[in-house]
């Protein structure tokens, strides 16, 4: 089974994703760092010198080359199901979980690890959060076509609050249905 986590910059794909695939023993891919890998460069690098655009290219044919793999958990970046088909190839190829915060609550995640992340170290507090509720709004509509929608900010309210307890929760769930 491939498992793909989507959701918005700061939502937790990629610590939740790898604990998830060491409790299912899958592999774990983190797209954004299989690009750096497999072009040598790092992604900001990518955007400022080439553009956004070619950057979704390349996103586009790593996602062909890994779209399927057996036993993977794949953290993709927030942009990758946005763009092209690509939400379509995730859909077809594996079982899509959104991992879904508020826009307010994905603005205080971002404020605190911002400077990491060259598409938004420059914007301030509220700044910030216009952008994030803009950047939802487009978004919001692709993200909600996964096959299971994860509230993170209702299991939080449940005693599910760290990304190990978020994990197993998935982990859970995924062994439930199966």
């Amino acid at each position: 089974m491939t498992i793909y986590l989507i959701g918005y910059m700061s939502a937790g794909k990629s610590t939740v994703g790898r604990m998830l695939a060491e409790l299912l023993g899958y592999e774990f891919v983190d797209t954004d760092i299989y690009i750096e890998s497999r072009f040598r460069q790092r992604v900001s690098d990518l955007f400022r010198l080439h553009g956004e655009d070619y950057f979704r290219q390349k996103e586009r044919m790593i996602l062909e080359e890994i779209a399927g793999l057996n036993d993977a958990v794949i953290a993709t970046g927030g942009g990758l199901p946005i763009y092209h088909d690509n939400m379509d190839m995730l859909l077809e190829s594996g079982t899509v979980l959104y991992l879904r915060y508020s826009s307010e609550v994905l603005a205080q995640r971002l404020e605190l690890t911002k400077r990491t992340r060259p598409s938004v170290a420059h914007l301030t507090g509220e700044e910030l959060r216009q952008h994030v509720a803009e950047a939802m709004r487009l978004r919001e509509p692709i993200y909600s076509r996964a096959h299971h929608t994860i509230d993170m900010e209702a299991l939080a309210m449940h005693g599910v609050n760290s990304e190990a307890k978020i994990a197993s929760w998935i982990a859970q769930q995924l062994r439930l249905k199966a």
